[in-house]
This record gives structure tokens, sequence and C-alpha cells, in this order.
């Protein structure tokens, strides 16, 4: 980052940062006056609120060495301690009562709303909350091994591997409910740098959406770098279950690759189209394979009227937390991309195939590994 004009950028960032912090006031419904931003130069102090002079500061270390979601939630933060002196009657200084109920109306994660004093410190905090628990990583380490198996060369074996891992992943989530546990939500972001979402990720999405306990949401964020905004992809869910979306995502994104590289002599069109409507049916067909999958389970279950009351609950306390992070979220249409109808049907029987597996990382920096380690 040495080689950034600071001057330059910071007139850049104290733009984004106004620009942000009125998003912020729009989508959760709060009348505050933008204070004076500053960036600062120090490393010991992350951020801060001084009322006296309504000044909010940031460190351009915290810009410079995190991703922009993590300077956003570190905005929140201090957007919270102005709620408190503005809104809340200026009771409090530190980080009690009345700055939590200022986080909650924020949406702060909950990593972001202690004291973060350093960028060591804020590192820890961060390192600390995402943190997978016991149980967890038990679990993820189960699924990575049914996934493990479902790389078998044995079409039977491979189905049943991946029969056994969504069914372990849904009586993960149960037993938190019928435990009557809370639920330890979190996101991940996809942020492939570019400027549009193509019509197959979004159809990744809804596999996702529709079989792994995660909401997607598709939006955009800031890099500071290259003051430039990118489309993303946001995972949410329970911590176990982002980790799992996030390395199904990748694993079907390089798999489609995989597959497209060795096939794509077959087709004689146009070959972006060609390519994309290879990629749709491999994604319809692989959808049809986990929709019949699903089918079985709950023809064989004989609670699952239960189960499905258990899941509806489950279903409504992450919508919740999705509220918190997106107050306005808004469903957008999307136009039908155009296909070739045989190469798009040759991609559905291939997709009826495809099995989760390990091992298809090797094939992209992107990976689709299992990150347990740094959620």
């Amino acid at each position: 980052m040495h080689d950034l004009n600071i001057e330059k950028y910071r007139t850049i960032w104290l733009n984004q940062l106004l620009v942000e912090y009125q998003e912020i006031c729009w989508s959760y419904g709060l009348e505050l006056s933008p204070p004076v931003f500053e960036i600062s130069n120090s490393r010991k102090e992350v951020g801060s609120y001084h009322p006296s002079t309504r000044t909010l500061r940031l460190s351009r270390y915290l810009i410079e060495e995190n991703t922009w979601a993590v300077t956003l939630q570190v905005l929140k933060h201090e957007m919270a301690h102005q709620l408190c002196a503005e809104q809340f009657g200026g009771r409090e200084k530190g980080h009690g009562a009345d700055f939590q109920r200022g986080c909650r109306l924020l949406g702060v994660e909950p990593e972001f709303c202690r004291a973060q004093s350093s960028l060591p410190e804020l590192q820890k905090e961060l390192d600390r909350g995402s943190d997978l628990s016991e149980v967890g990583r038990k679990f993820i380490s189960k699924v990575e091994k049914l996934f493990a198996l479902a790389g078998s060369p044995n079409e039977h074996e491979a189905t049943l591997a991946m029969q056994k891992a969504n069914g372990l992943i849904e009586k993960y989530n149960l037993s938190f409910l019928e435990a009557g546990e809370k639920r330890d939500f979190g996101y991940i972001v996809i942020n492939r740098k570019r400027k549009r979402i193509e019509s197959y990720q979004r159809h990744i999405c809804r596999i996702l959406q529709d079989f792994f306990f995660v909401r997607v949401v598709m939006s955009f964020m800031y890099d500071p770098i290259t003051d430039q905004s990118h489309k993303i992809i946001e995972l949410l869910g329970t911590r176990e279950n982002v980790t799992i979306g996030e390395y199904c995502y990748f694993f079907l994104e390089n798999k489609l690759v995989s597959l497209w590289s060795h096939n794509r002599h077959k087709f004689k069109g146009n070959s972006r189209t060609e390519k994309n409507s290879y990629f749709l049916g491999l994604l319809t067909g692989f959808y049809h394979k986990l929709e019949q999958q699903k089918d079985k389970v709950i023809e064989t279950n004989v609670v699952a009227a239960v189960e499905n009351k258990a899941l509806v609950v489950a279903e409504r306390e992450l919508d919740g937390y999705v509220s918190s992070r997106f107050p306005r979220l808004q469903k957008v249409s999307r136009k039908t991309a155009k296909v070739y109808s045989n190469t798009y049907n040759d991609g559905v029987a291939t997709g009826k195939t495809i099995t989760l597996a390990k091992g298809v990382a090797a094939e992209s920096v992107q990976s689709g590994r299992f990150l347990s380690e740094r959620i």
C-alpha cells in the first residue's frame, strides 16, 4: 500500500464515507446529521467519535489493510456512539446499554460491538468472534469427510455419500432448534471484483438458498484501493452453514469450468451463449438431483411434519438476521437468459451426475475449500 498517493485517496475516501453514512441512515431510518469525517494516520486507534466537535475519525490503515466490509462495521460502531451522544441523552461514554442499543439499531455485527482501540486488537476480536464452536468444527469435519467419499468413482457410493451429507446438514440445523439453543449467525462475502453477476452465478445462489440453509443477497461493495465498486454475493446464515455454502459455491463454479473445458469441442455455436447454455443446463440438472434426494428423505421420514415446522422457525430467525443487515431489501426480477436448447439439455443430463466432493479446489485459485479456520 506504500505506493498510494495518500492525500488523493484521503479525499476520495472521505467522500465515500459520507456516501456510506447517508446510505446507512436511509437504510435504517435514522435521522442523523453527518459529522465531520476525518482519516487519521493512527495505528493505535481504528476509529473514534468526538461529540464536542462532532468528528468521526477512522484510521487510514483500517481502510488500507481490511476489506471495506470491516471498515463499514467500524463506521457503524462509531455511528452508535453518535446515537448515544445525540439521541440517547449522552448518558454514557463507553460501550454500555445505550451503545448496545445503538448497535442493534444499526445492525452492527457482535464482533464490532466491543471496544477496539488498535488494529491488532481489532484483528484479535475478529479472529475470536469468528471462530466456530467445537461442535461446529466437528460438524464441518464430518461433512468434509462425506464430501470426500462423494468423490468416489462408484456412482452409487458417491450419491449415497452426498445424500448423507445433506441429511447431516439438515439434522445439525434441527438439533439446535430442538435444544432451544441460540444460533450464531454470520455472513461471508464472495467478491469476484467484477461489475456484474453472471446468470450461472445466480443459479448457483438459488441452489445454495434452496438446499443449504443460507440466504443470498447480491449487492455492491466499494474497493478503496481501486476506487471502484463491484457486485458481490453475500451468504448469510449460521457460521457453519455459510462455511459449507461458500465451499459449495466455489465447488460448483470450478466444476462448471472443468466440465466445459472437457466438453466444449462438442458445441459449435456462439461461444459465449453456448457456454452459458451448458452452465445453466448443468446447474438445472444438479438442482433436480438435489430436489429428488430431498423428496426421498421426506417420504421416508415419519417426523417430517414436526421437522418442517422447526425449519420454518429457523427460517424466520434467519430472515430476522438478514433484515438486520438489509432492512430495505428488495427482490429484483431478471430476464431469462438466451440458451441453445441442445447444449442446455446436454448440460441438464450431465448435471444430474454431479456430486459435491472434495478435490476440485485445485482447479482454481479461489479454491472451494472448507474455511472453518477463518470464518
